[in-house]
């Protein structure tokens, strides 16, 4: 008996009447008892092994999971090293022999990952796709069914064609990857022998393949977002730029050079043209006033050329349709506008009128030099491009219109005329913005920080409000200048002493000694990166008004527009010390392939033109040439030497090299011999 239940019975007999004696059956009892226990144990012990069983199944399963799941987290953009996990764990959690993951799309399988195939069995699975689906194969009759394809024995089923690189298969299970009802894929499970799989290890299969097409969806979202997020950082520097030809035209409210020049580069730029020009209707001739990616000489050039108004150049064609004119490759057209883009390597154009009430006044063309249209956002860019010159234009045209008496003296025009007048120095222009910025907002004081490495350095300061806090602050949250570039936004405090022990108690002690108490900070922002900030204080409790805190938040613009005109005027000058040594350089050698090519006989006149270049290009105090004929050095030309020199050359020459000698030094080393100091050299000849 088990807890009241019979379970069996205990039988003993004899051969002979003799009745068991109450000892004897009570010892019957204390058996069938110890059996009851046996039978017991026996049961919970093989409950506890299933258990365990189970449990360990579900770890195994669990650990799978959580590595399929890592390894898509860690490959978000790259679905291989998932395809591998989900078919390891799938083959091993499964007990298949191999196991193999398929895409499809829609039209075709391809063989994407495997385990457990011998080499020869994935090069026989690689030959036999991409494929279409077909139900002789049991990938593809699941993805065609849309459902687990189980078959026991693939030699017994009547549709599956066994092939030779398969007779060591049998039992096969394929389960599809399915996304909203529609197959992208398929997973699949082999055996070698006839051993069909159990609803557990289908249903686990199903996971698996759950999970790969979670692993796809991803990656395809991944891509989605990062196109999405090209598009946007597209469309935002579309709109940064549209914001600093804007900044631009308010900057130049009587010129419109820089608004040109602003508004080409960036339509070149983000377009992906080349080059660019702006022209302007003048009569019969459409005349440069602004260009980008030209040299001096070609801009020289087309000043001094303009564009007749003929009817078949692209930009005539655009004035007179009003509308842009896309060429995929002008060289293939017919016209004199051809030969001149050969001459330029102009291939993809696009011409875009300036419209002006619907009357043509100009207009913008780019180019590329090789052929690739331009997209349908590039070419709207382009046209929002040309409406700014337009409104630039006529901006200008209506400003000069005005009496001088109409013009407003405010801080905004006195710090970019600072700006326009210091173009390589910031240090005038923060003093202004400074200056202006307390005297506008009507503040005791004003301090401009820029950020340097860990540090905000204070720039400039305007007031009588003595700074007793450190000329560098650290960018922490500790001060109230380094808390508003940390948090990229702008923080006014009414009584800054209220809140300084608790919000600021680093800055307690000279927060006291400033008698700070209104406090506004507006942080210097380039690109949505935190250059600096500019800060105005009261010594009494008065909040700044709204127009103030906007007039602040524009004093901090025009401080980054400056020290962004500085750096840009900086890299400008820069390029062009480049370009005048890059052209000295080819001027030089174009004189010296002059003279070679005018002297095909006399090699005298190229040795001297050699010489006096290098003296001029490198800054030398005087250039020597010598011939070396093998044995003897001979002296054939200088340039700057004096005649007493000159004189030793002639009569030391011809001789052999050697090492007193720098030119016998470089004959003997046959490379090039550098003396940072001739004189300190103890095998050099000063006479040489």
């Amino acid at each position: 008996m088990r807890e009241g239940v019979p379970i069996g019975a205990i039988l003993i007999r004899r051969t002979v009447v003799d009745p068991f004696t109450d000892k004897e059956i009570a010892l019957v009892k204390t058996f069938a008892d110890q059996a009851v226990i046996a039978i017991e144990n026996v049961r919970l012990f093989k409950e506890l092994q299933e258990r365990n069983r189970d449990l360990t199944e579900a770890l195994e399963q669990q650990t799978a999971t959580a590595e399929i799941l890592r390894v898509i987290s860690s490959s978000p953009t790259d679905l291989q090293p998932v395809f591998e996990a989900i078919v390891g764990s799938a083959a091993r959690l499964c007990e298949a022999t191999f196991a193999a993951l398929h895409r499809f799309d829609g039209q075709v399988i391809t063989f994407d990952a495997h385990h457990g195939m011998t080499e020869p069995e994935v090069q026989e699975s690689r030959s036999r796709f991409p494929r279409p689906p077909d139900r002789d194969i049991a990938v593809g009759r699941a993805i065609l069914d849309r459902r687990i394809a189980h078959i026991h024995d693939i030699r017994r089923d009547p549709e599956y064609q066994v092939r030779a690189g398969q007779m060591t298969f049998r039992t096969v299970l394929a389960v599809p990857l399915l996304r909203e009802s529609t197959p992208v894929g398929a997973m699949g499970l082999w055996r070698r022998e006839v051993r069909p799989f159990t609803d557990k290890q289908i249903a686990l299969l199903k996971t698996f393949a759950d999970q790969a097409v979670t692993a796809i969806e991803n990656v395809r979202l991944f891509k989605e977002l990062q196109e999405r997020n090209r598009d946007l950082t597209e469309a935002l520097e579309q709109q940064t730029a549209t914001g600093e030809v804007l900044r631009v035209i308010a900057s130049s409210p009587t010129e419109i050079q820089p608004v040109l020049d602003t508004l080409l580069a960036n339509a070149v730029k983000l377009s992906g043209a080349t080059k660019g020009h702006v022209r302007q209707v003048d009569g019969e001739f459409y005349r440069v006033v602004a260009h980008y990616g030209e040299t001096g000489d070609r801009v020289s050039f087309l000043r001094a050329n303009p564009l007749p108004a003929s009817p078949d150049t692209p930009i005539a064609r655009a004035l007179v349709e009003r509308s842009p004119i896309h060429i995929l490759d002008v060289q293939l057209e017919t016209g004199a506008h051809t030969s001149l883009a050969r001459q330029t390597g102009a291939r993809t154009v696009l011409a875009t009128p300036l419209l002006r009430e619907g009357t043509p006044i100009g207009g913008i063309i780019i180019w590329r030099d090789f052929v690739e249209p331009f997209t349908d956002r590039q070419i709207e860019l382009v046209k929002t491009f040309a409406d700014q010159a337009v409104i630039a234009i006529e901006n200008v045209r209506l400003f000069q219109e005005l009496t001088e008496a109409l013009e407003q003296q405010t801080a905004t025009s006195e710090i970019l005329g600072v700006i326009a007048s210091s173009p390589t120095d910031i240090q005038p222009v923060l003093d202004t913005i400074a200056e202006s910025a307390a005297r506008v907002c009507n503040a005791n004081d004003a301090s401009i920080r820029l950020a340097e490495g860990n540090v905000l350095r204070l720039a400039a300061h305007h007031g009588p409000i003595p700074v007793f806090a450190a000329s560098e602050l650290p960018i922490d949250r500790d001060s109230v200048a380094g808390r508003a570039l940390v948090e990229r936004q702008l923080i006014h405090i009414e009584d800054l002493l209220a809140v300084v022990a608790t919000e600021f108690p680093r800055t307690q002690s000279f927060t006291e000694q400033e008698d700070n108490r209104t406090v506004l900070v507006v942080p210097l922002m380039r690109d949505d990166v935190p250059i600096g900030t500019v800060l105005i204080r009261r010594t009494e409790v008065r909040p700044f008004s709204d127009k103030q805190i906007s007039l602040l938040k524009t004093f901090a613009d025009q401080a980054v527009i400056a020290i962004e005109n500085v750096r840009l005027f900086n890299e400008l000058q820069d390029r062009n010390r480049d370009l005048t040594e890059a052209l000295a350089h080819q001027t030089a050698t174009s004189e010296i392939l002059r003279v070679i090519s005018n002297s095909p006989t006399d090699v005298q006149p190229v040795f001297e033109t050699i010489v006096r270049n290098a003296v001029t290009l490198c800054d030398g105090l005087f250039a020597n040439a010598f011939r070396f004929d093998g044995t003897l050095l001979h002296f054939v030309a200088s340039s700057s030497s004096k005649p007493e020199i000159l004189e030793l050359l002639r009569s030391a020459y011809p001789m052999p090299p050697n090492a007193s000698q720098v030119s016998g030094r470089a004959v003997l080393t046959r490379s090039a011999v550098r003396m940072e100091d001739a004189i300190s050299d103890p095998d050099y000849d000063r006479r040489h």
